[in-house]
C-alpha cells in the first residue's frame, strides 16, 4: 500500500518489534595457553543438529489483465457519464484511475480506482469476468496502447474482506479484516497456502479463491452487508484509501497457459510455471497471429483464444 496515498490508524499498524540485547559484565579470561578443565562427570557436548534448509521465497504469481480494447471501451463509457479521462486510448494510467474512482464513489463502491469485479458489474460489463468481449471491445488500438499491457484485473476490497474473514475462520487470522491487503507483513495467506499444499505466493491468486470456495463470488458478485462495513466506513472517513488487490495466477495456472501455448505451436518455451521474457514473447506472437492486441501480458481475451472457455473458473485449480 502506498503510504503517500493514505495513512493507517494505530489499530491497524503492526508495530515493529525492537530487539534490545543487554550487555553483561565482562567475564574473566583464562590465562594464556591454559585450557579450562572440564567439570567432573560432564558428558561430552552433543553436536548441534543440522540446520533445516531455508524455505524458498514465495513466488508472487503472474498478474492477469483486461485487454486494451476493453480498457478503451471503459474509458469511453466513463467520459460519456461525465468522468473526464484525458486520453481515450486503451492505455490505463493514474488519470484513468482517478476518473474511475469518481465513478466508484458515486456508485457507493470503494473508490480505489481499480478495475475489480464490482466495478465491472456496475459499468455493465460483467461478461469481461468470464472472458467475453463486450460490443466494441475488440476494436484495434495503437501500438503504444497495446505496449502498455492493458489494465490490471483486481479483486475488490469487499471481496478481499470476505476472503480475509474466511482465512481467519479457517484458523489463519489475517493482519486485518477490512479489505487492506498487505502481503509484506501478513503471513496468513502463505501459511494457508502451505497447509493446503498450494503454490506459495503470499499474494491473492486464483488458487486461493478456489480453495476458499469464493470463485463464484468473484465471477457473479452480489454485494451485501458485511460485519466490517461499518469499520470500513469509519476508516474511509479518516482518508484511508481502500484499493483493490491485483488478481494473479500461481505456477499451476501459468503451466496450464504454457501448455496451451505449446499446443498452439510455441515449442520454444517450457511448461515450468515460471514467467519470463521468453514466455511474454510467445504470448505476444500468439496474440499477433490471432489478431489480438500484442500486449505480451495475460488478459482475459487472450486466455479465451488459448482455449479456456471460462478462464477464471478453469485456471489455477488446486491439485
Amino acid at each position: 500500500m502506498n503510504s503517500s496515498k493514505c495513512r493507517l490508524p494505530a489499530a491497524l499498524v503492526c508495530a515493529a518489534a525492537l530487539a534490545f540485547v543487554s550487555t553483561g559484565s565482562p567475564t574473566a579470561q583464562a590465562p594464556a595457553n591454559q585450557t579450562p578443565a572440564a567439570p567432573a562427570n560432564q558428558a561430552p557436548a552433543k553436536p548441534d543438529p543440522p540446520a533445516k534448509p531455508a524455505e524458498p521465497p514465495p513466488a508472487p504469481g503472474t498478474p492477469l489483465h483486461i485487454s486494451p480494447g476493453i480498457v478503451r471501451l471503459i474509458q469511453e463509457k466513463l467520459v460519456t457519464m461525465g468522468h473526464p479521462i484525458p486520453s481515450v486510448s486503451g492505455a490505463w494510467g493514474e488519470m484513468s484511475a482517478a476518473g474511475l474512482a469518481e465513478f466508484q464513489r458515486k456508485q457507493g463502491l470503494d473508490p480505489g480506482g481499480d478495475l475489480d469485479e464490482l466495478t465491472l458489474t456496475a459499468l455493465g460489463m460483467p461478461e469481461v469476468l468470464r472472458g467475453d468481449v463486450p460490443a466494441g471491445g475488440d476494436a484495434p488500438v495503437s501500438e503504444s496502447a497495446a505496449a502498455a499491457g492493458g489494465a490490471p484485473l483486481a479483486v475488490s476490497p469487499r471481496l478481499t474482506r470476505v476472503l480475509q474473514h474466511a482465512l481467519t475462520q479457517a484458523g489463519f487470522p489475517t493482519h486485518n479484516v477490512v479489505g487492506i491487503w498487505i502481503a509484506e507483513i501478513d503471513n496468513s495467506p502463505r501459511n494457508f497456502q502451505k497447509s493446503k499444499g498450494l503454490d506459495i505466493t503470499n499474494t491473492l491468486d486464483l488458487q486461493m479463491l478456489h480453495a476458499l470456495d469464493l470463485t463464484e463470488s468473484f465471477l457473479s458478485p452480489k454485494p451485501g452487508k458485511l460485519a466490517t462495513d461499518a469499520i470500513t466506513a469509519v476508516l474511509t472517513d479518516e482518508a484511508l484509501l481502500m484499493t483493490g488487490t491485483p488478481l494473479r495466477i500461481s505456477a499451476i495456472g501459468l503451466r496450464q497457459v504454457q501448455r496451451a501455448l505449446i499446443q498452439k505451436g510455441h515449442k520454444e518455451i517450457a511448461a515450468d510455471g515460471k514467467w519470463s521474457d521468453g514466455v511474454a514473447a510467445a504470448v505476444k506472437k500468439f496474440q499477433e497471429a490471432q489478431k489480438l492486441e500484442p500486449t505480451g501480458s495475460l488478459n482475459m481475451r487472450t486466455l479465451r483464444a488459448l482455449g479456456f472457455a471460462n478462464p477464471l473458473a478453469e485456471l489455477d485449480l488446486p491439485k
